[in-house]
């Protein structure tokens, strides 16, 4: 919970959360959100590098073509992230984060849905997503929203690929 002003807030109400483009300013909190290596691999696979920095963030975002989120409580506190890549009527969905400090509360789900709302806003009629086979809560999270894994890839027998058909969420989430 947070103050605002002589009101409290509550970061993990979910249907408060605002989605909006990533800012600068979120890459700090983000790469704070990673504290090792193996959170590392399960956040992005391999294709970004311990230690992780703030420039890393932003040069694959910018090799990838991809478009970084950040969704924000009402506190205006930054409570997850996601990149989402559209590649004709598929968007690709990356990098899903949520605070450390807001984990294990099925808060993961929310911003999977906020995901999948943005992908539906930009076109897209289907989501899909590569995530570590060992990362139980990941696949847990992504079982509950709806996505189902795909046949897996004999070249990477680490990584599930999961997919959702997108439909309207009719769950009016504000875009900054």
């Amino acid at each position: 919970m947070t103050g605002r002003g002589d009101t409290v807030v509550d970061v993990r109400d979910a249907t408060e959360w605002i989605l909006r483009p990533r800012e600068d300013r979120d890459l700090e909190k983000i790469v704070g959100w990673i504290p090792d290596a193996e959170a590392l691999r399960l956040f992005s696979g391999t294709r970004l590098s311990w230690p992780l920095t703030v420039r890393q963030l932003q040069d694959v975002t910018a090799e990838g073509a991809l478009a970084p989120y950040g969704v924000v409580a009402a506190s205006g506190e930054l409570v997850g992230h996601f990149d989402l890549r559209r590649e004709d009527s598929v968007a690709w969905l990356g990098r899903v984060i949520v605070d450390p400090a807001l984990r294990g509360q099925g808060l993961g789900g929310g911003v999977v849905e906020l995901a999948v709302e943005e992908a539906h806003r930009l076109g897209a009629h289907r989501i899909r997503l590569n995530v570590i086979s060992s990362n139980v809560p990941a696949l847990r999270t992504y079982r509950r929203a709806g996505f189902l894994a795909q046949p897996p890839d004999d070249a990477r027998t680490d990584v599930t690929v999961m997919e959702r058909i997108v439909v309207q969420q009719g769950i009016g989430r504000r875009l900054r």
